[in-house]
């Protein structure tokens, strides 16, 4: 700046303004951060009605710091290296249902071994394990 040159009032108003806007707009995502957060159920039941497990025993909660503690919440599908860091789970766990859910379709519609089933078969059994999976389950109460 030159010599008897200052710096325009507006300049520091501009600051201070795009500061404090800038800091409810991070205060206000964050709200919503956790006031968007998925629920935690209370209790979990079987198809039979036998609780599975409760949120007193603290299982999800568990769950959730295994991810935090090997920052795996970063890796997987969101970001595609999840096997080079660790394990992708929900995918792991999406795969193993699948297969669990085609043998027991193929043993219900009397299919010998779900291994060895015909194409048309395997049509018949994906067509149902697909609606299965794809059936919403949610029960808000």
């Amino acid at each position: 700046m030159a010599e008897g040159e200052t710096l325009s009032p507006w300049w520091r108003l501009s600051a201070i303004v795009t500061i404090v806007v800038c800091f409810s707009v991070l205060g206000w995502l964050a709200k919503l951060t956790y006031s968007g957060a998925p629920p935690i159920p209370e209790h979990v039941v079987g198809p039979d009605g036998a609780v599975l497990f409760t949120d007193a025993d603290g299982d999800v909660a568990a769950g959730q710091q295994v991810f935090l503690r090997y920052g795996l919440m970063e890796n997987g599908t969101i970001w595609g290296h999840g096997a080079y860091i660790g394990p992708d789970f929900s995918a792991d766990y999406l795969h193993t249902l699948a297969l669990d859910a085609e043998e027991a379709v193929a043993e219900r519609d009397g299919f010998v071994m779900q291994a060895a089933l015909r194409p048309g078969q395997r049509l018949i059994v994906n067509a149902e394990v697909a609606q299965l999976l794809k059936q919403n389950r949610y029960d808000p109460a």
